[in-house]
């Protein structure tokens, strides 16, 4: 058994996931078809595409977008999850439990069966799809004017990835589709206006892009990388975010509440705790009128120091997480009121509930909902998705921790990233991880733990180690199964 398959039979026994499917579940997938009712749109004619990254095999979103004298036509379809799986279902009670679909390197482990997840509910190209629409039509300047949802069929016209959508968009002569490079073309200058939308409202900018793995033909980890993020990328999230406004709202006008994805404002401690490090890194401290007003400053000031990456994980540390609620709260981060999460029902629970709240208004059946019933579901839902979200964070942990093992007795370049009363926790340069450094290793003082400055400070010398400070190190020990790295300063 090599290091991957290890790890990833380790992640999943200390998380308890769900790898297996029940018989009445492989049944039940086995079972189904898909069929394409005639009181759907037909829309296989138009160019849709999806746009993914290079990995991709569960396509749930393509896109296909006109540009006229006076207006942009977004059409933004998802895959009609719903009409294939039943409420209360073997498939439906299952994909409930887990919740989400967990990714790891090289390896998904599905909310439903690959024969849904990559088959009959993915948007293949030149395949039939049933789907649910959100066209939104807007205005030159970006401005949304109107929207409708409705269900419809497509024939996905091409698999595209975003470093395609890239390059195509930068050497305009040396693609031969006409009619998706304008449709392509057409997202791009809408894109633009509601990218400067959203900086007028203030959403924030956080620069923290997740390293990828990446393995060689033996299924070996080979290096770790910070990917590279392109404008396709943001023409993709900026069609997302539009089609999830207007879910939300359209889900909320018809049943009074919606299943929002929630992000609330940072706690006071945390942000004058971050104001005061910020300070010590030049930051001017003057009052500001709002936790947006502050955040923002500080995310400005990040971008021209050398800790640029510190400072803006301790940014995203400082705030709250996401989560599903039934309550309006709003969504800091991207500074809406109203904000739902429907573009991924093949991957997301939450998704698919929305969506048949939006079919059964379609069909003109809407019924009752006990909302703290849902409340219930969605405070789970949001628990699983941490759970997933920490067990694909230990899996790339521990798979470094294997790689980092070849360099036992070798100096390293580190900074600090975290401070507790035991050490410091430094990270490591390249490897996007953190191994420790014990108080008691920290020679010639005694250290103690300032917790309201969080720094470590020797009693007799004064010495102070702070957050984002480097350290020359050298690799003592690692304990990949443990997820732990011994370093001594040098």
């Amino acid at each position: 058994m090599n290091n991957f398959e290890k790890t990833l039979n380790q992640v999943i026994d200390d998380n308890n996931i769900s790898t297996s499917w029940s018989k009445n579940v492989i049944d039940q997938s086995l079972s189904l078809k898909n069929r394409f009712n005639q009181n759907r749109k037909d829309l296989k004619n138009e160019h849709f595409v999806t746009i993914d990254g290079e990995d991709a095999k569960d396509f749930d979103d393509a896109v296909y977008c006109e540009k006229s004298k006076s207006t942009f036509k977004l059409k933004v379809a998802i895959a009609d999850v719903s009409e294939l799986i039943a409420e209360n279902s073997y498939l439906d009670k299952e994909a409930l439990n887990r919740g989400t679909s967990i990714y790891f390197p090289s390896k998904v482990i599905p909310m439903f069966p690959e024969k849904i997840s990559n088959d009959l509910c993915s948007l293949k190209p030149n395949e039939a799809r049933n789907v649910l629409v959100c066209e939104m039509i807007f205005d030159l300047k970006g401005e949304m004017l109107s929207y409708v949802f409705f269900e419809g069929v497509i024939e996905s016209k091409k698999r595209m990835t975003y470093n395609e959508v890239e390059k195509i968009l930068l050497d305009e002569h040396n693609f031969q589709d006409e009619n998706i490079f304008n449709s392509l073309n057409s997202l791009r200058s809408l894109v633009k206006k509601l990218l400067a939308k959203r900086s007028k409202r203030n959403a924030l900018e956080i620069e923290n892009v997740e390293p990828v793995l990446k393995f060689n033909q033996d299924g070996d980890f080979e290096k770790i990388y910070e990917p590279k993020r392109f404008f396709s990328h943001k023409m993709i999230e900026e069609s997302m975010i539009a089609a999830n406004i207007c879910a939300s709202q359209y889900v909320e006008k018809y049943y009074g509440f919606s299943i929002y994805r929630v992000h609330e404002n940072p706690e006071h401690l945390k942000l004058e705790s971050l104001k005061n490090f910020f300070s010590l890194k030049g930051f001017s401290s003057k009052k500001f009128h709002d936790p947006l007003e502050l955040i923002t400053s500080l995310i400005e000031h990040s971008r021209n120091s050398e800790l640029k990456k510190v400072m803006q994980v301790l940014i995203l540390q400082s705030m709250k997480r996401a989560e599903y609620s039934t309550k309006k709260i709003g969504h800091f981060g991207l500074q809406l009121e109203s904000y739902s999460h429907f573009t991924s029902p093949i991957r997301r629970y939450p998704d698919l509930i929305l969506h048949r709240m939006i079919k059964k208004i379609l069909r003109g059946n809407i019924f009752d909902i006990n909302q703290e019933e849902l409340e219930s579901d969605l405070n789970d839902l949001s628990s699983l998705e941490r759970k997933a979200e920490s067990a694909s964070r230990q899996f790339i942990q521990q798979l470094v921790c294997y790689q980092l093992r070849e360099f036992i007795g070798d100096d390293f370049d580190t900074h600090v990233a975290g401070i507790a009363d035991f050490g410091l926790f430094c990270e490591i340069e390249n490897f996007y991880i953190s191994g420790l450094i014990h108080v008691s290793d920290l020679k010639k003082d005694r250290y103690i733990f300032d917790k309201q400055a969080n720094l470590l400070k020797g009693k007799r010398t004064g010495r102070t180690f702070r957050i984002g400070q480097k350290i020359r190190v050298k690799l003592v020990n690692v304990f990949p199964e443990e997820r732990k790295i011994v370093l001594i300063p040098q």
